[in-house]
């Protein structure tokens, strides 16, 4: 590494380990569990034919501010998510340390990754709080499939989104999830309660993201502009399969297990 990496390196890290970026990323964790734990509530509530709300982060984030105080608390949530993009995007230009080589590099782009999806979640927040939760006409699938190169970016967000559902795929049948509740880089039984909901919530997470790919990719072959691709066009397609309603809420559940995994990942949160 040249002498100016190493020494972003370094500044990343410094401003990774302040303790107040810690402590609003700890916020973030909580939020971002709290957004998880409600679209799976929305999603069984869906997919029982009882819907009350839209299965996805928008929709999360409207019932957010429905509740008494709701504004202060949606921006709230878009900074505790702001802060914890700072800290995931120090990691991708810094972290990751314990990890060699290519190993390493993989790890930071998953970092930089996941710095883009909490931003996008952010900016929602910002949006709702401000009275503009957006929608219609095919949602941002559809705004792109009327650009000039529309068919290429959907297929290529169709691709991001289908590596984050491998990804968790991964974490979920493999322990890479155990490096995110490492303290201060000791290992160990971490509890079965928390194996389950890091297993869990990752495979569901996973299941949700590739079926999201598929019709997003399906919208981009058919250039239907005013198709939405998201779990709410996911779950309204398996209800009416055998079985498709409780396998809806398996997922869901799954889904509220990630949102809890990640409420426990807020009291481990450590540099790496």
């Amino acid at each position: 590494m040249t002498a100016t990496g190493e020494a972003a390196g370094r500044a990343a890290r410094e401003v990774r380990d302040h303790p107040v970026l810690d402590r609003m990323a700890r916020i973030g964790l909580v939020v971002y569990g709290v957004v998880y734990v409600l679209i799976g509530w929305l999603a069984a509530e869906a997919g029982l034919g009882h819907p009350s709300g839209s299965a996805s982060g928008s929709g999360a984030l409207e019932e957010i501010a429905q509740k008494p105080l709701g504004s202060a608390l949606l921006w709230l949530v878009a900074g505790g998510l702001a802060a914890l993009v700072v800290w995931q995007v120090c990691q991708a230009i810094g972290g990751h340390r314990d990890d060699d080589g290519a190993k390493r590099w993989l790890a930071r782009l998953g970092s930089a990754g996941r710095a883009v999806v909490l931003g996008v979640l952010s900016a929602l927040a910002v949006r709702t709080a401000l009275g503009d939760g957006g929608g219609g006409g095919g949602g941002t699938t559809g705004s792109l499939l009327r650009l000039s190169f529309g068919t290429l970016l959907v297929l290529a967000a169709a691709a991001v989104v289908m590596a984050v559902a491998v990804t968790s795929a991964w974490r979920g049948l493999t322990d890479r999830w155990r490096k995110d509740v490492e303290v201060e880089g000791r290992t160990g039984d971490v509890g079965r309660v928390v194996q389950v909901l890091a297993r869990a919530g990752h495979l569901s997470r996973a299941a949700a993201f590739g079926v999201i790919a598929v019709l997003v990719g399906r919208a981009a072959l058919e250039h239907d502009s005013q198709q939405k691709a998201g779990l709410d066009q996911a779950i309204v397609r398996f209800r009416d399969e055998p079985l498709g309603p409780w396998l809806i809420v398996v997922v869901a559940v799954g889904l509220a297990c990630y949102g809890a995994y990640q409420l426990v990942r807020a009291w481990y949160l450590r540099s790496s």
